[in-house]
This record gives C-alpha cells, structure tokens and sequence, in this order.
C-alpha cells in the first residue's frame, strides 16, 4: 500500500507540474501580446474551484427570490375587484324584472266589469228558473171559499216575468166574473229585482187598468190609471204591487223592519213593513215562515205577507184585509219548482 501511495503521489505531482507548466507557461508570453490577457484573466478564476463552489452554495439562500412572488400575488387579489362589478350589472337586471312584474297587473282591472252579473249567477240558484204557485182564495177573515189564484215565476237569462191571475169558483163566479190580472217585467240585478212594467187588469175596461212604466236610465216613473197620468221622480229600488214579493223572496229581510217604496200603477208610495219568523199551517203542511205586516195608516188595507224558509222564501200566503175584517187571502196550496 504505501508504495501504491507513493505512485500515486507521484503521479499526481506530476500531473500537476504538466498543468502548472501548462498554466504559467503562456503567462511568459504575454509581455508579446496584450490580446490573451483577458483569456487568462478568465481562466484565472476558473482554478479556484473551491471559490466556484462557495459562490454556488450561497444559491440556496435563494428564499428570497420567492418574495417577488407575493407581488406576482398582489395583483392576483385585485383581480377579485372586477368580479365584483360584475355582480353588479348581474343585479340591475333584477330591478327591470321588478318593473316587468306590475305591468301584467292593467289587465286585472278589465275583467271587473265582467265579474258584476256574477252576483245574479250566485243568487241564481237561490231563486230557481221557473216557480208556478197555486192558491186558494179566501174572502175575509171568515175563511170562505170564493176562488182560487195561480202566481208564474219565470227567469229567461237576465229578464225575469211575474204573472199573477185570481178568479172567482162556484156560485161566487155568478157575482165576480172576470178575472184580475198582474203582470211584472224587469231584469235581475246584483240588489234584486228591477222593474221596467208593470200590468194591473181588474176588468176588459181601460179605466180599470193601471200600468207603470220605470225608466232607470232617466230615473222617472210614468203611472197611467184610467184617463189619469202622471210622471214622477223614480226612487232607487222602487217595486211594483207584484215585484216587492219576489224581491222579498230574492234578498229576504235581514232585520226586524224593512222599508220599501212600491207603486200600484196609481199612485206611488214608501212603506215599512215589520218582520217576525212564524210557524204557518198551510195545506202543504206546517212551514217556517217570515211574516211581514205593513205598518198601515189610518183606513188603509192591513197587507200581510208570509215567506217560506223552505221553498226559496217564495209567498205562501197574501193577505189584505181591511178594518172591517172584510178582504181577500190567498194561502198557497201547492208550489212547483223548476231549477
């Protein structure tokens, strides 16, 4: 081994006597020219490989070229700043479809009108197409039978007819011949019944014909009696001697007293009439009724009339008797309906 070591040593300064000759050498020749001087400047500083590596081993404290990097990062957080304005027009739209909404909302008013005859159609039902009425005919308060009475009830659409016909039967048709007759046209409205003519016939002779005649849109009432006419100012829900029954069968009192202006085709006048329930023997069987009474004045006609809860309200019963106990009564016996 140590001759081995010493071959080697040997060979190494040998190697390292050719690189000096070789290094210094030239180094002789550069007084001759000046041009190889930064040539051997530069390998100069190629020797040293120890300084070489000392300067590469500073590399590592390279951590501080990572600083530059958060600035590359700063700019990266404004970034999100744009976004934001762009959330921004993303919620001005939303104001547009706010506004958009209402606009539908115009045609709502429209149909309001359309919806007005639907109170009809509601009550419709409560008061049918078709109702026929048949009484029998009382004279006074004694109960005599004298004749007999049919009232018609028709709905065709929005119009409405009321016919009313009373005669007298047997050995009284000897001494009432004739017949007295009613007639009601008018239309139906949302609050009831509203009369355009009314029709009172009490013989063939015209001076025993009444008529009137409603004109809503000028809100005037022609009356025709005989020779005599006469026209005057109409009040609102204003009822012939036909129509006040039905329009109590249409909205049936709510209260203990209800008023009413009515017109005979004579004269027209307003009248309050009381309210009471009352259980009302009839041919038809004992039926729950509301009994309205005019409150009458001095040598008037004490009018009564009976509504059955359970036949619509329609008169069951019709009664006009004076201060003598002397008058007719009408007492339904028999009611057909048709829906």
């Amino acid at each position: 081994m140590p001759e081995r070591m010493k071959k080697l040593l040997w060979v190494l300064g040998l190697s390292l006597a050719l690189h000096l000759a070789l290094l210094f050498g030239p180094h002789v020749s550069l007084p001759l020219s000046m041009s190889p001087a930064p040539a051997l400047e530069l390998k100069l500083n190629i020797p040293p490989p120890a300084a070489l590596e000392k300067r590469v081993t500073p590399k590592p404290a390279q951590p501080h070229p990572p600083k530059p990097r958060p600035h590359r990062l700063l700019p990266k957080k404004p970034s999100p700043v744009p976004a934001k304005p762009a959330s921004l027009p993303a919620a001005e739209p939303a104001p547009v479809q706010a506004k958009a909404a209402p606009e539908p909302a115009p045609p709502e008013p429209v149909p309001e009108p359309e919806p007005e005859p639907a109170p009809i159609a509601d009550q419709g039902p409560a008061m049918p197409q078709r109702v026929v009425i048949r009484f029998t005919l009382f004279k006074g308060l004694k109960g005599l039978r004298v004749g007999r009475a049919e009232q018609n009830w028709i709905v065709d659409g929005e119009r409405y007819t009321i016919s009313s016909v009373v005669e007298a039967t047997g050995l009284f048709s000897l001494f009432a011949s004739g017949k007295y007759i009613q007639l009601s046209q008018g239309a139906l409205a949302p609050d009831g019944l509203k009369p355009f003519d009314y029709r009172a016939e009490r013989g063939q002779a015209a001076d025993k014909t009444d008529t009137a005649r409603f004109d809503w849109n000028t809100m005037t009432l022609a009356l025709a009696s005989g020779g005599n006419k006469q026209t005057l100012k109409l009040p609102e829900g204003t009822q012939d001697l036909l129509s006040f029954m039905y329009q109590l069968a249409f909205a049936p009192p709510q209260g203990s007293v209800v008023r009413m202006t009515v017109t005979n085709g004579r004269k027209l006048d307003s009248y309050a009439y009381w309210v009471v329930e009352e259980a009302l023997d009839t041919p038809m069987g004992k039926l729950n009724t509301l009994h309205l009474g005019k409150q009458r004045e001095e040598g008037e006609k004490d009018t009564e009339v009976w509504l059955a809860a359970d036949y619509h309200y329609l008169p069951v019963k019709i009664s006009q008797i004076d201060q003598d106990g002397d008058g007719l009564v009408l007492l339904a016996n028999e009611i057909a309906i048709t829906q």
